[in-house]
């Protein structure tokens, strides 16, 4: 079975799946790319000789599935057309930008009888979860803290109005603030309060976890990035375990330590969980199962980012979820 794709959005991450993902892969098809500029859905298509057009509507009858990668308040616009049209849907993270858009998303697709997945990169490396199959082992004893990091420079492709200013898509918190509760609940459950304090640009997350553990999170856009990160670490009674994320070359992979033990599995770059990604909707598709990151996982994300938000507003106090 081959899922004929429509890719809404042809900007930065939209332009990045177009030339590097769809081509490599074999259970799908990018048949069309829409983007309302039309000259830019034309220099996207280009990478897979796919149809370009400037609205949704235009391609509906020549497709199964849409790629939704436009600008984060765009997403429940974009996402309800397709659902309503029996298109399956994967959404780029944050699901959508309010709970209630959110809920929304995953209610009609329920009712639809599509599969809808979120773009969240996390869940797909290696390293989490060969991190996760550690912590099932009990490698590092008890786990009793959690520390992430996202840091580096917002330049170049990644620039835009939507994504630095004050609207609805604005700020760090709502960009990056899925990424990394995505990635903290992945290792340690879920989330039941979240204080957050900063500014517009870089932040500190303390989220309460269900199991009684605290995770911090940091992110900043202020700092320049290395191409390899330690991007989370479990803290255990017996050990400790490093999630290192590599955007450069294909060092990322779980580091496991303890007094008597150390090892690192894995040689993997972040933008392969891309890949990882498409093929896990395609197959979901095709086998009428749940995504990885369904959209019930990826309004839990949003949800603590949105409380965040709340926290930032109250000068840092706790709000629970």
């Amino acid at each position: 079975m081959t899922v004929r794709v429509a890719l809404a959005g042809g900007g930065a991450i939209g332009e990045i799946v177009a030339r590097d993902i769809y081509p490599g892969l074999t259970t799908v098809a990018l048949t069309a790319v829409v983007d309302p500029d039309l000259d830019r859905a034309v220099q996207v298509a280009r990478h897979t000789g796919a149809r370009a057009a400037g609205a949704l509507v235009d391609v509906l009858d020549e497709i199964d599935a849409v790629d939704v990668r436009v600008p984060h308040h765009l997403h429940t616009e974009v996402a309800l057309t397709a659902i309503e049209h029996g298109k399956h849907v994967l959404v780029e993270k944050p699901i959508a930008t309010t709970v209630e858009d959110a809920r929304r998303i995953v209610d009609a697709a329920r009712a639809a009888g599509v599969v809808l997945a979120v773009a969240e990169n996390y869940p797909h490396l290696q390293a989490v979860q060969d991190a996760r199959a550690l912590l099932g082992e009990n490698a590092i004893g008890r786990p009793i803290a959690v520390r992430s990091t996202r840091a580096y420079q917002l330049d170049g492709v990644w620039r835009r109005d939507w994504r630095e200013g004050t609207g609805p898509a604005g700020g760090i918190l709502l960009d990056q603030g899925t990424h990394q509760v995505s990635l903290i609940r992945q290792l340690a459950g879920p989330v039941v309060a979240v204080s957050a304090v900063g500014s517009h640009e870089t932040l500190s997350l303390t989220l309460q976890l269900a199991s009684g553990i605290t995770a911090q999170s940091l992110l900043t856009w202020q700092s320049p990035g290395t191409w390899d990160q330690t991007e989370a670490t479990v803290f255990g009674e017996t050990g400790r375990l490093d999630v290192v994320v590599d955007y450069e070359q294909h060092l990322g992979g779980c580091a496991l330590w303890t007094p008597a033990r150390s090892e690192h599995r894995g040689a993997e770059n972040y933008y392969a969980s891309h890949a990882a990604i498409v093929n896990d909707w395609a197959a979901a598709i095709e086998h009428h199962r749940d995504p990885l990151v369904d959209g019930t996982e990826g309004s839990a994300d949003l949800a603590v980012v949105l409380a965040a938000a709340d926290s930032l507003a109250a000068d840092g106090a706790f709000v629970s979820l």
